[in-house]
């Protein structure tokens, strides 16, 4: 053992271990502290990362369908706000074999985007073309339900008799209607609805005001529906959400196909329609990128500030604490789709689905602020090769050798993507908000859709988007 260190003072040696023992704990206290905040800092981002994911995953969902062309869809949804003013369905029309799938995003409140989620299909089945009718049922059971956001509160106005007469006045009308297309059916559809929302909001006979009715169309919202009979894909869009479709080509490159346009002062049509439908001395209609300075879509369901006179909202809209718009001079300004005089073309496109299609995206605008089409169909192609790692594979007894090898050469491939989440949806959100490794939760969004195709075999013929021409499938 050697001695302990000295030093020298007024000629006598003096021991310095004491003094190296105290520098050394303290050396091993301030690294025992350091060590002791370093965990903390990891077991909370751990704790932060867990209640992330937990809070991205809170409602996602995915259901197998395995029905035509139509795989699975996977559903994701973070809230914009509380409570939430956004709602989803997916059903099945019994009469036309049609699936139904729509995407509501409300604003000024959630009343009018969940009487949407649950009343929209319906109209859509009682508008079915009689040369599409495969099974004869009533009316009011042509829906079948699959599932939906909003279904504690598919009986809001606590009268369903009511709804379901406005429903049956709308099929009996659309009988003596000259309508020969899914495109004018699913027209006819969206404006019966958005006009059956305005009259139910009138007052009765004695003057009364209905508040729930009244709130249903003072709130508003915009909405996506997808029509898919067979392999013919029909998207109806009324306001700022988005459907894209994804497409792959020979060489397994993917690629994005716009099966809507948004309605909003970047479609250069949108603000002729608007301009046109009002006197030119009106320069306050769109101000500042919105409807009268302040409503951002151009076209919703409800939203009768927008659409009633002056004295009607008064006397309608006033006891409820809804003030009209500034200047609000010629309404109205707006519409869920074009009025029957105007020459825009609806904004109902149509598809034939073919092998190439993968995946169709139905989303509310959160998503696409930040991502554009082809970033987002590449992110849920590259999900969909990374999931098969996250499963066992078990072939197919039918298959070749060779046909098995490249099944196997896919799976390695997908190895080096394989995702944290097993809902395409949910995947999408969270690179939405950074990745797995940015920040989480720098925006909220709303709903996301992702309806998987299967294989559809035999099928060459791969028509493009046609602007609304041509749908009479």
């Amino acid at each position: 053992m050697s001695a302990p260190m000295t030093k020298r003072k007024n000629g006598k040696r003096i021991l310095q271990s004491s003094k190296v023992t105290a520098s050394w704990r303290f050396t091993t206290e301030r690294s025992r502290v350091r060590a002791m905040r370093w965990k903390q800092a990891i077991r909370g981002m751990r704790t932060a990362r867990k209640a992330a994911d937990d809070r991205l995953r809170q409602f996602e969902r995915s259901f197998e369908i395995n029905e035509g062309p139509i795989k699975r869809v996977d559903i994701c949804q973070l809230a914009a706000n509380q409570p939430i003013e956004d709602f989803y369905s997916l059903g099945r029309c019994v009469s036309s074999r049609a699936l139904l799938l729509a995407v509501c995003d409300g604003h000024g409140g959630s009343a009018c985007s969940r009487y949407i989620s649950a009343h929209l299909m319906a109209y859509v089945c009682a508008a079915v073309l009689d040369k599409h009718v495969q099974t004869e049922v009533p009316v009011d059971k042509r829906l079948e339900w699959i599932f939906s956001s909003s279904d504690a509160h598919l009986n809001q106005e606590n009268n369903l008799s009511a709804i379901e007469a406005r429903l049956h006045s709308f099929h009996a009308k659309f009988k003596n209607m000259d309508t020969k297309t899914v495109k004018s059916s699913l027209q006819a559809a969206f404006l019966a609805l958005d006009e059956d929302i305005a009259q139910a909001a009138l007052p009765d006979a004695k003057g009364r005001v209905h508040r729930a009715r009244a709130a249903i169309a003072a709130s508003g919202s915009c909405a996506s529906l997808a029509h898919i009979r067979s392999r013919s894909l029909h998207v109806a869009n009324a306001g700022d959400c988005a459907a894209v479709l994804g497409v792959e080509s020979a060489s397994g490159i993917v690629s994005s196909l716009q099966l809507s346009r948004p309605h909003c002062v970047e479609n250069a049509d949108e603000v002729a329609r608007i301009k046109a439908a009002h006197p030119s001395s009106e320069s306050h209609v769109l101000r500042g990128g919105r409807l009268l300075g302040e409503l951002y879509p151009l076209r919703a369901f409800g939203d009768v500030r927008y659409k009633w006179p002056l004295e009607l909202q008064k006397a309608v809209l006033g006891p409820l604490g809804s003030p009209p718009p500034p200047n609000l001079l010629t309404p109205p300004y707006l519409t869920a789709m074009p009025e029957p005089y105007l020459t825009a073309m609806p904004e109902v496109f149509h598809h034939k689905l073919t092998k190439s299609d993968r995946f169709l995206i139905v989303a509310s605008d959160g998503l696409w602020e930040w991502f554009d089409a082809d970033t987002a169909v590449r992110l849920v192609r590259d999900h969909s090769l990374g999931a098969l790692s996250l499963q066992p594979y078990e072939p197919s007894p039918d298959l070749t050798l060779g046909e098995v090898y490249e099944q196997l050469k896919a799976r390695r491939a997908g190895e080096r993507k394989r995702p944290l989440d097993t809902n395409s949806a949910t995947h999408l959100l969270r690179h939405a908000l950074g990745g797995v490794s940015g920040i989480y939760f720098r925006l909220f969004l709303d709903y996301c859709f992702i309806l998987h195709f299967s294989t559809i075999l035999g099928v060459t013929v791969n028509e493009q988007l046609r602007d609304g021409r041509g749908e009479g499938y």
